[in-house]
Formats: C-alpha cells, structure tokens, sequence
C-alpha cells in the first residue's frame, strides 16, 4: 500500500482527506514543528519524505508558514507526487514546480482524492515500463504468442507517458483531452487505425478517431445491448475480434479493427477504444493491451474529475452570480482572517476601493466591519445585526454575521444592509399607518360624538317648550346622563391606550371568575331587552322574551388559581362574551373551554414559568369574514354598527400585559372561537419598570384608567402596599 504523508493545520480537513485517501493509500497525518522555521520543515521532511510516495500540503491552513514548507519541499529529494492546496494569493506569490498538482481552496476535497489516485497510479505504470529494460525469459517456441514490446522501446513508452501526464496536468478540454490521448496511445504502440468511443445515455459515441472514414465516423454507434457494447458491460474484459459472436464481429469489421479495450469507472462502462493491427502488420501485445488497460482507467478518473470541476466551477460561477445580485452586502472571511468574497453591494456599502480584495488581509475591511467577522469565528455564535455610520458618506449600514462550516475550513459570513433606506421605509409605513389610525379615530369619534350630541341637541331644543312636561324633564335627565356616560366610555377607552397599564396581581380562581362575568353580563343584556343570557342548568327562559343564548360551561382546567389582575381580566373576558352575544342576534349557543396548556402546543415548545391555561370561547353566530379577523383586533376596526372597534384591541392589550397572548378563529355564518393563552403565574414584563418607578413618586394613580376616584384610590393603595412589601416588579411595583 502506498503511503502519504499529510501536513495541514485544520482539523476538519484533514478528518476529510484521512477519509478519502485511506481507501487506497495509507495516511501519515504530519503536525507543523512547533518553531516554524525553514529548519524545523526540513527536519520534519527529512524523517518522513524517504517513506512517502506522495506529499498532500495544505499550505492554506499553514497560513505564513506555507513559505518554509514549499521551500523544503523543492529544495530536498521529494516524493515524485506532491500536492499543494493554496489560495488564489498564495500561488500567485510562490513560486510552485510545474509538475507538482496544484489546486485552490476553492477545490473539493474528492478533486483532489481522484487526481492524487490518478497521478499515483500513472507513475506505477510507467514503474512497470520501467521492467521492460530487463532481458524477456525464453518463451517455448510450439507456444504461439504475439510479439510484445522489446527494451528498445521502454525508452519511447516513457516519453510517451510523460507528454500524456504533462496534458492530465494542464487541465485540458474533454476534446482536446481524448484527441491527446488517442494520439498519444497511437504513437507510442503504432497503431494504424484507431477509435474512442464515450457514452452518452444507453449508447456509445464515436468520439474521436484516426483512421476511420468521416462518413462511417458520423453513423456508428455501438449500443449496450447488443456487439461489443453488451460485451464488455457484461464482462469489463478486452475482446479480440478471434473471440467474438456474430454482431461484435460485424462492429469490428466496420471499424476495420481486432481488439476492444473497456473505458471503466466504478466497474461501469463509460467507453471503449477499439484498435487495429500495428503499422507493421503485427497485433498487439497481451502486455500493450494491459497498458492500454490501465492508461484508460485514468483517463477515466480524469474526464470525471473534468465533470466534477466543471460542476465546482458552474456552482462557484452560479452563487457568484447570485451573491452579486442580491440586495444584501455580503462579505466571507476565512479562517485565517483572509477575504475570499465581497459582492458589489457590500463594496458600494462600505466604501471599498475598486482594487482586488480577494486573498487580502480582512484588516482592509472597516474597523468595525472586521470586528464582527472575527467575533462570529471565535465564538461561533450568530452575531445579530449592528448598526455602523459609514466614515465618509456617513451612511447607516446594519451588519450580522454567522460562523459557517465548509470544505476549505471554517468561514464568517456577514451580511450587509443599508439602513438608510429601511429607515426611510420604515418611516413611511408608520406615517402610512398613523394617517389610517387617525383617519379610523377621526370617523368612529365624530359617528359616536355625534349620536350622543344629537339625542342631547333635539332634547335642548325641544326643552324651552316641554319644560313644565314632568315625565318629559325624567327622559330629558336619563338621555343626557346616558349619553354623557357613553362619551364618558369612550373617553377612558382611549386613555386606556395612552398610557402603560398598571396591573394588581392576586391569587384568582379562573371558573370563579367567569361565572362572575356571567352574572354581570346576563343582567346588562336583560336590561336593554337584547337577549336571554342564561347557563346551562341555571334558569329557564322567559316566554315572548328577547332570544335566548344558553352558555355551556365545560371547566377541565386542573391549575387550582391563576395570578392575574382581577379587574383587568373581568374586562377582557367580558368584552369577549359581549361580542359573543351581540354576534348571534337570533339567539345561540357560547361554549367556555377551559384547560391546561401542554408544551406541545406551544409553538416554540417551551411553557412559561408556572405553567399556562387555556379559555376558549365558541360561538354560533354570524362569524367574520377573512379579510377583516385579520385587522378585528386593530384599534378602530369593527365589523358591527355599533362601538367604537376597541373591544378585542382591549382585550389583546390585557392578555399581551399578563405576557399572554390572543388567537381568534373565524368562518363566516359558523360562528367565532376566540382563545386566551394566560400564564398561571405572573411573568416579567417591558413595562414593569416604569411603573414599580412611577409607583415609588406616587403618580401611579394615572394609570387606573377608566375606574372612579375610589376605585383608583384603592388599587393605588395595593400598589403601594406590594412596593411595601418588597413583591416581584411584575406586580406593578
């Protein structure tokens, strides 16, 4: 077994080529000296070079040190084969011997495990040449054999050889390639009539030839199922036209040739080369056949290392491409803090000049630019967007960056994007949105102002003439007072949005608290003669009434409290079974769910703290359509005549303030399902500090919104108290 000798810094990369080398060779993984000078390279070389048919340097990862190990390699004996991993950089600065195997960082590492099997394999057969030069053993004369090659013509084999690793080396086209080959295989056995054949789908194509007519050449083909094709698929032996059948022998005579050598690659015919007699009339030679064997065997490695980095450069051509169009700066940094790529965005974006940046120094970059590239290849954490002002434009760039894993090593990709222009965006999306917003509140508050005035407007008006009328002053008070109360509402409804809202938590029993909101809705509708809200098991309901809407309770939580603001989560879940009924004018069935949140149906997985409890509202009524139960929770957005549009947008506040969240689900004329995702116990909040602040000046009183000065007064108070008592800022303190 042959043995390779491997020098290279980077772990990944040398687990790699241990892997692909091993199969055929054995690998000696070699580590750089400690002092890394040109005598420590020598000395290393010169324990281990004598051993080694082939050197694999990876001078990418040596980084400066490549130059020491480079040196010793050409200075001393080498091994015949060495290969050399560079960056585009490195080999315009070394000075690499034209017969060693060079290849970029760029390259895979299967390239480079197929031309290195190609080239080892190569040099065995001109080793075996090499034996010719020994005198023949005396063959028996009654054994009738065909003339082999003679020690005069080693020296012609060799030279041969030569030229056809010379053209492998210098990466030829595939036509150029298989004429150099035919050409070469022809002259150095004296061949007169000659063919390639390579496949192409189920068939085989004459590719090239010499000495076949142009005509013939343009119509042959040999097929897989029948000939020599069948033949040697089945077989991957050489064919003699002596051993073959009927439909093989009629290919041969076409071609006026007696031998067809297989083209294998993987143990799959990928071609065949058919030759004749010699120019002097002999056959060939069993020895000529194995050579011509073997040659065909590289040159099968080498046309699929051809397809492969035809593929790498297709690929690195086509994401090029694609990274010079995209929208987004892109800069890629190596390991070795080197650039290997900045697209024309990212040139633009951080004023780069227009000299080459590929293979420089990553210090080139701006300051801060490098900083963030070199902090995602040490840490390997993904590195969140940064906001840079640019030196001379004083352009806003945003900059994120991630550690990625690659053949050639480790690289940091940083994505680049103009902020400047996302501002702006941003700036005119808020603008577009507040105009709506204001558009939205200019229309409900001039409709709802205006009912209220008009009741009050008719009634002052016909006041001066209906004053002495009692009953006529008693509807006079109650429409004023009624619409005040509403102006009232709406007024504290939009307070409601002014300002963060304070929270005072307390144990709560969550059925108890439903069944209380029952017993304050039921009465509200009762009173305004709208409908019968009776539970389940509770009451009958009255004949000739308004229609009724039977509530069923199904409780199957097990939390035995939840910690919540009494009063704020009283408002959101009676603002929700208020539009429940409203919504089934007709009468209907509410469902209230409830049960305990498993992990698995949390989006991310991941329960808050103390766990979390779901309340689920069904409805029967007239449902929403798509496009509004997008935008219903929208401050202003209503889909009845009558409010404001503040109730879910309320509610959605409440829930978002108890670090719940809201879900609705909606078809039109099937009825809603609204559901409340509430933690079971108090979570942090953004808030909380503002107003465990606003709590210790004593100005928390403004947040009560919506509540009387009593009722103000009294959760002031239990804010202060828990501020007293040292509780959790999530209380409000």
């Amino acid at each position: 077994m042959k043995t390779i000798l491997l020098l290279t810094q980077a772990g990944e990369l040398q687990s790699a080529f241990v892997e692909a080398l091993g199969q055929y060779a054995s690998v000696v993984p070699l580590s750089p000296p400690a002092e890394q000078t040109r005598a420590a390279f020598d000395k290393l070389f010169a324990t281990w070079r004598p051993l080694a048919d082939a050197v694999v340097l990876d001078a990418v990862s040596l980084g400066e040190s490549a130059r020491w190990a480079i040196e010793s390699l050409t200075s001393g004996a080498a091994p015949a084969s060495v290969c050399v991993r560079v960056t585009p950089m490195q080999r315009n600065v070394y000075a690499l011997p034209s017969h060693w195997l060079v290849f970029t960082d760029t390259d895979p590492v299967e390239q480079v495990d197929r031309t290195l099997r190609s080239t080892l394999e190569l040099r065995e057969a001109q080793t075996k040449l090499q034996r010719i030069e020994s005198p023949l053993p005396a063959r028996p004369l009654q054994v009738p054999v065909v003339a082999g090659p003679t020690v005069a013509d080693s020296h012609r084999y060799r030279e041969a050889l030569k030229a056809l690793a010379g053209t492998l080396g210098q990466r030829p086209t595939r036509e150029a390639l298989l004429k150099e080959f035919l050409r070469v295989v022809r002259e150095l056995l004296g061949i007169g009539r000659i063919s390639l054949f390579t496949r192409r789908g189920d068939e085989l194509v004459l590719t090239t030839s010499v000495g076949v007519r142009q005509d013939l050449a343009a119509r042959v083909r040999l097929t897989l199922t029948e000939g020599i094709g069948a033949v040697l698929a089945g077989s991957g032996v050489i064919l003699r036209s002596s051993m073959a059948e009927a439909e093989a022998l009629r290919e041969f005579g076409i071609l006026g040739t007696e031998v067809a050598v297989p083209m294998l690659d993987d143990d799959q015919l990928v071609g065949v080369l058919t030759a004749g007699q010699k120019l002097t009339g002999e056959s060939l030679a069993n020895d000529e056949l194995e050579l011509i064997y073997h040659l065909l065997g590289h040159l099968a490695l080498t046309l699929r290392n051809q397809q492969l980095q035809e593929q790498a450069a297709g690929q690195e051509l086509f994401l090029r491409d694609v990274l010079g169009n995209l929208h987004t700066g892109v800069v890629i940094v190596s390991a070795d803090q080197r650039i290997m790529h900045v697209n024309r965005l990212a040139r633009e974006l951080l004023e780069l000049d227009e000299t080459e940046q590929v293979g420089q120094a990553a210090s080139r970059l701006p300051s801060r630019v490098a900083a963030v590239l070199f902090e995602a290849l040490q840490t390997g954490q993904r590195i969140p967007q940064r906001e840079v002002t640019t030196a001379r434009a004083k352009r806003l760039v945003g900059i994120s960056a991630a550690r990625i894993a690659s053949a050639a090593g480790d690289v940091a990709v940083a994505l680049i994007e103009d902020l400047s222009q996302v501002k702006l965006q941003q700036a005119a999306a808020r603008e577009l949105e507040e105009r709506e917003l204001f558009t939205r509140i200019s229309y409900r508050l001039s409709h709802e102002l205006k009912n209220s005035l008009v009741s009050i407007k008719i009634f002052g008006q016909l006041l001066p003439e209906r004053h002495g009328d009692k009953e006529f002053r008693e509807q006079f008070s109650n429409v004023v007072v009624n619409e005040v109360n509403r102006v009232d509402v709406l007024v504290n409804n939009l307070t409601f949005f002014a300002q963060p809202l304070g929270l005072v938590y307390e144990e709560l029993v969550l059925s108890e608290l439903i069944e209380a909101c029952l017993k304050n809705l039921g009465p509200e509708f009762a009173r305004k003669k709208l409908a019968q809200v009776i539970a389940m098991g509770d009451r009958s309901a009255e004949e000739g009434g308004p229609p009724v809407v039977t509530v069923k309770r199904n409780f199957s939580h097990k939390v035995a409290k939840v910690q919540g603001d009494r009063i704020r989560l009283m408002q959101a879940i009676e603002n929700v079974m208020r539009n429940a009924v409203q919504a089934m004018p007709n009468g209907g069935r509410l469902s209230i769910n409830t049960a305990d949140v498993a992990a698995t149906e949390v989006p991310d997985g991941k329960l808050p703290a103390g766990g979390l409890v779901r309340v689920e509202f069904v409805d029967t009524g007239e449902g929403i359509a798509l496009d509004d139960l997008r935008r219903v929770t929208e401050p202003f957005v209503t889909t009845r005549n009558v409010g404001v549009g503040l109730g879910l947008t309320i509610v959605k506040k409440i829930l978002d303030r108890h670090s719940g969240w809201l879900e609705l689900d909606s078809m039109l004329g099937r009825g809603t399902t609204v559901r409340f995702w509430l933690p079971v116990t108090m979570q942090p909040h953004p808030e909380d500090k503002l107003l465990a602040q606003l709590a210790r000046s004593g100005s928390v009183s403004e947040f009560f919104s919506g509540e009387t000065s009593d009722e103000q007064q009294n959760r002031l108070a239990q804010v202060l108290e828990d501020q007293r008592r040292r509780r959790p800022p999530v209380s409000g303190v």
